[in-house]
């Protein structure tokens, strides 16, 4: 069994799940610690606000897991109170892709496009198959996460799936009845950082005329707003993209962009569909 440590470094350093997985796990690693008893309570608390410190430089861009860490260490008390926010907060993780389901069955339907690894939109798509024909999905470079999606569609919802290259996205587009894709960050005003390529994908729905949709849980809505600052955006190694490289030439490699607003057919919560007015109230409640 993977020590709290190893669990920790794993999640910090993963590059291949979505961001639903990522904030669950990092839950439960909080969790962990704030129940173990094998350091005094000064040490597990520190061990705490560290190892959440850790979970949020890691993944910038994914504002669940900066919300979820702050509501956890956020709750008054100790390391028992902090653990039972811990605990209420997986569960309301764990049930929300039921009632995101329970909103977005009812759009998709016939055949679907995707983008990226998304837990979320995983665990929809097999919730809806039976209204599904098939579902075009894209490889995901440079880490091909896609393939892995593909898999995961035949595997545990037997559904009918197509897997193309990025670059063929709109040769196929017009055979979709929707595109549906997760979101690691939903900002202020319905702006959504994801998968680099989730962008030009809904540049190219909008040409098609096709519904463009966003699922994710409400945690991943985050009061921030666009800087322009690209480090939101999380440049890794050039490798990835070149193993080897070309003399001359500098290969860029960031791992998420910015899908603007307006080019949203809706956003999907476990509160229901969203638009920049919901979310605006929803972040006023706060």
């Amino acid at each position: 069994m993977e020590s709290i440590e190893e669990r920790l470094l794993t999640v910090c350093n993963d590059r291949d799940h979505g961001s639903h997985w990522i904030v669950r796990e990092a839950i439960s690693i909080l969790y962990d610690l704030a129940t173990e008893k094998t350091s005094s309570p000064e040490e597990s608390m520190q061990r705490l606000y560290d190892a959440a410190q850790k979970l949020v430089r890691s993944h910038p861009a994914m504002a669940a897991l900066a919300g979820a860490t702050k509501r956890i260490l956020d709750t008054p008390g100790g390391l028992s109170e902090k653990a039972a926010s811990a605990a209420r907060l997986r569960e309301e993780v764990d049930s929300a892709t039921e009632h995101i389901a329970e909103y977005a069955c009812p759009v998709l339907q016939g055949t679907l496009m995707t983008h990226s690894l998304s837990g979320t939109v995983l665990d929809v798509l097999v919730a809806c198959k039976a209204q599904i024909e098939r579902v075009i999905v894209l490889e995901g470079r440079p880490r091909y996460e896609g393939r892995t999606l593909a898999q995961l569609l035949v595997k545990q919802g037997n559904v009918k799936v197509t897997l193309i290259t990025d670059a063929q996205a709109d040769i196929f587009l017009s055979q979709c009845q929707a595109v549906v894709v997760g979101a690691d960050t939903v900002l202020a005003n319905g702006d959504v950082i994801n998968k680099a390529g989730t962008a030009l994908l809904a540049w190219a729905a909008r040409g098609h005329k096709v519904p463009f949709y966003v699922l994710c849980e409400t945690l991943k809505i985050s009061s921030r707003t666009w800087s322009g600052d690209l480090a939101q955006l999380e440049e890794k190694e050039a490798g990835e993209v070149m193993e080897e490289p070309i003399e001359g030439v500098t290969t860029r490699n960031f791992y998420f962009d910015l899908t603007v607003s307006r080019l949203i057919t809706s956003i999907i919560t476990e509160r229901g569909p969203m638009g920049r007015r919901e979310i605006k109230q929803l972040l006023s409640s706060y």
